[in-house]
């Protein structure tokens, strides 16, 4: 099982509670992963999605399903969830807390853990990490983007 956490943060000039509403619309994020082909939402609080992926020389489709375990708006939420395919598994927990920077303004602190079995799990760290990293830092760069526009 590799193990992965990352973290970070970023500001925005929009009001916490316009970057509160835009954050927890499934579609509006996972519109921004790389390789995410579909999002279908189930109820307010749980979703799943479809995306297609490549770790190494191993490439497929993963199918998620997640869901909000935690919404405090305009503040903070945290979705967790499972997602398996590739011969593999993947449980993973991520989330966001909101703090006024100013009268318009928002720093957004986001962290992602995840944890993956079977065949890509068994690859390690090593091979896994740059691959999630780089999906990591795309979708927060297009997140930045999407949200001063």
């Amino acid at each position: 099982m590799a193990r992965v956490h990352y973290e970070g943060s970023f500001d925005v000039n929009k009001p916490r509670d316009f970057v509160y509403n835009f954050l927890v619309e499934p579609r509006n994020v996972a519109s921004l992963i790389p390789g995410v082909e579909s999002v279908e939402v189930l109820d307010p609080d749980n979703f799943r999605v479809k995306a297609s992926l490549g770790v190494g020389a191993i490439k497929g489709t993963v199918n998620i399903t997640a869901k909000f375990a935690e919404k405090k708006p305009p503040e903070s939420a945290k979705v967790v969830g499972r997602g398996s395919g590739m011969q593999s598994t993947m449980d993973f927990e991520m989330g966001f807390k909101l703090e006024e920077t100013g009268s318009s303004s928002t720093k957004v602190n986001w962290y992602f853990d995840g944890n993956v079995g079977g065949l890509i799990g068994s690859m390690g760290a090593r091979v896994l990490d740059p691959v999630a990293q780089r999906i990591v830092q795309d979708t927060v760069q297009k997140l930045k983007q999407k949200l001063t526009q």
